[in-house]
């Protein structure tokens, strides 16, 4: 069981810290901070009363810092993979395996896939706990970069010294730091449900999709591709499909957009039967959203206001680094943020931020979308 890190004893007062966003984004800086000493209030405009989402796979390089931080990873039902597992659609052959623990084992923090909804709740537990403050049903209006002041849309005014814009794709936070930034689509949408695992070991035909236990399965054709791996406590699977956007008629990237499940088979109707058996089990749950990406910013910051994680760099989910980008950002902000500073170096530490960050996040964003062309038989996104 990891120990929860310790609150640093700071030797300046604390900086009054506001993030704009509670995702796990918002809430891992929020935890760094405090650490830090500093006190944070957190803005979201959710009222988290019907969370949704589905699993998201997390690399040695995000895991090992929330466990740092004192996520524990066995709270939230994560998963350890044991492999990576491709296989043929049309004709269920598997084509490559991949042994994930020794990648672990290589960078001492495991590969983990966990429901985002239970890590989305532990951290919040984490950071109301440690004397965070969580408004809900906020919605920010004005950001104002040089006094750290926000206004939100019902006239309330929160005033900071470091304000921290981790609101995502759709970023309000963005718009003052880069307002010609424009979200473009990539030429592909994405499913995402969750299924049973009792459900697909009970049929014999799906079975034949667990029975490499723990793994991760990518079920590739030219058609598209699916991937399925398991999480809370391996009692659910998660699946994630790409298919071209002219076959979902998917609009915008709203994770609560409702999926259409006869257009999800029609876009896999020549794969093996086994395979469109396991897309058959898709349920109420089923969620579609269209792939963004946007031009790489010049800079991240502007005054005493900076970017994270999808706000400052969307990332397409082809390399499973969107949320681990997220993470590092926020230890990054955290850490150059640390205990003893003051209000009037925050400028000049949020432009190191962005100088340090900007060149690995640009790095992998481009190497996602690599991965992307890769998949989508080389066609460009979408203009």
């Amino acid at each position: 069981m990891p120990s929860r890190a310790p609150k640093l004893t700071p030797i300046c007062p604390a900086l009054r810290c506001i993030i704009i966003g509670a995702g796990v984004a918002g809430l891992t800086a929020a935890l760094c901070l405090h650490r830090s000493g500093h006190t944070v209030t957190i803005l979201e405009k959710s009222h988290f009363l019907t969370e949704t989402g589905a699993a998201l796979a997390m690399g040695p390089n995000a895991s090992g810092l929330l466990i740092d931080l004192g996520w524990n990873p066995i709270s939230s039902g994560a998963m350890v993979p044991e492999g990576f597992v491709s296989i043929l659609g049309r004709e269920e052959k598997v084509r490559a395996k991949m042994c994930l623990k020794e990648y672990s084992k290589k960078w001492k923090k495991p590969w983990l896939s966990v429901h985002r909804v239970d890590l989305h709740r532990e951290l919040q537990r984490l950071v109301v706990e440690g004397g965070g403050v969580v408004v809900l049903g906020t919605r920010v209006d004005i950001v104002d970069v040089e006094s750290g002041t926000v206004v939100l849309e019902d006239g309330r005014v929160y005033e900071g010294d470091v304000v921290i814009g981790a609101d995502g794709n759709n970023s309000v936070t963005r718009k003052v730091i880069a307002p010609e930034a424009v979200l473009k689509p990539w030429g592909k949408s994405c499913y995402r449900w969750l299924v049973d695992r009792e459900i697909l070991i009970a049929d014999p035909e799906t079975k034949t999709f667990t029975e490499h236990e723990g793994c991760i399965y990518d079920v590739a054709g030219p058609e598209g591709k699916f991937v399925m791996y398991p999480c809370r406590d391996n009692t659910m699977f998660n699946f994630v499909a790409f298919l071209p956007d002219e076959e979902l008629a998917a609009e915008g990237d709203d994770w609560d957009k409702r999926g259409n499940k006869a257009k999800l088979l029609s876009g896999f109707s020549n794969f093996s039967p086994a395979a469109r058996k396991l897309l058959s089990l898709a349920g109420e749950d089923l969620k579609v959203w269209q792939l963004v990406v946007m031009d790489p910013l010049p800079h991240w910051d502007a005054g005493r206001v900076a970017l994270i994680g999808d706000a400052a760099h969307p990332t397409l989910p082809f390399l499973s680094q969107g949320a681990g980008l997220a993470i590092e950002d926020a230890i990054s902000i955290g850490v150059l943020l640390g205990p003893g500073t003051g209000p009037e170096e925050i400028p000049a530490l949020l432009k190191l931020y962005s100088e340090i960050r900007r060149p690995r996040a640009d790095y992998v964003q481009e190497q996602s979308r690599v991965h992307g062309l890769d998949e989508n038989k080389g066609r460009p996104p979408r203009k």
